[in-house]
């Protein structure tokens, strides 16, 4: 059986269609896999700035024993600083909720991963659950976001719970009978066994 012309043109057509649709497939698995390799990169990049940013921020302090030493008694009690001590620590405190504010927001959108996420939220607690860094994050917190705010709120709330003394309620006494205790007999202390003797 002889092809006619036009059954070849549309055979043709059809390879042409085949190979056109395997070339826009390739395309898009290209697409793909640079936007995997993007998104890693990107990732990997946003924790080594969040953490090269952290780690200069504590070699600065363990180089300055001056600074150290405010930091430590402004932790436990923010009031017991002098004028330039609390300005220090209010930009100290400043800078680190501005680096963990970066982290936080990295992790909302997804460019800071989970498990990375988790170390960073650690220091996070640890710090704001100190009694005057969270008295400090009052006069400091406007400058973040309002999400960020009620997250670290949240923390500082928790700290606050569990550092109030528990108070049991007292059990109230049962008042004697006075009847009762004039009716008991005296009891001799120089002869105790003198009660037991028939």
């Amino acid at each position: 059986m002889k092809r006619q012309k036009g059954d070849f043109d549309m055979t043709m057509q059809e390879i042409i269609q085949i190979l056109g649709g395997i070339g826009v497939i390739a395309s898009m698995v290209y697409v793909a896999i640079q936007i995997r390799n993007n998104g890693r990169a990107t990732r990997a990049a946003t924790f080594q700035q969040i953490s090269s940013s952290m780690a200069n921020d504590w070699l600065s302090m363990a180089c300055n024993p001056e600074m150290v030493s405010v930091i430590l008694r402004g932790s436990d009690d923010f009031d017991a600083l002098n004028r330039v001590e609390k300005a220090r620590m209010r930009f100290f405190i400043m800078g680190y909720a501005r680096n963990f504010e970066n982290a936080f927001f990295q992790h909302k959108i997804g460019t800071l991963r989970n498990k990375d996420w988790v170390g960073i939220s650690a220091d996070i607690h640890i710090l704001f659950s100190m009694p005057g860094i969270s008295k400090i994050w009052q006069l400091v917190k406007t400058r973040s976001s309002p999400e960020f705010q009620a997250y670290i709120d949240a923390i500082v709330k928790a700290a606050q719970d569990v550092a109030k003394p528990t108070v049991r309620p007292q059990r109230k006494l049962k008042r004697s009978n006075p009847l009762k205790l004039r009716n008991l007999k005296p009891f001799s202390f120089a002869a105790p066994h003198a009660q037991f003797i028939g």
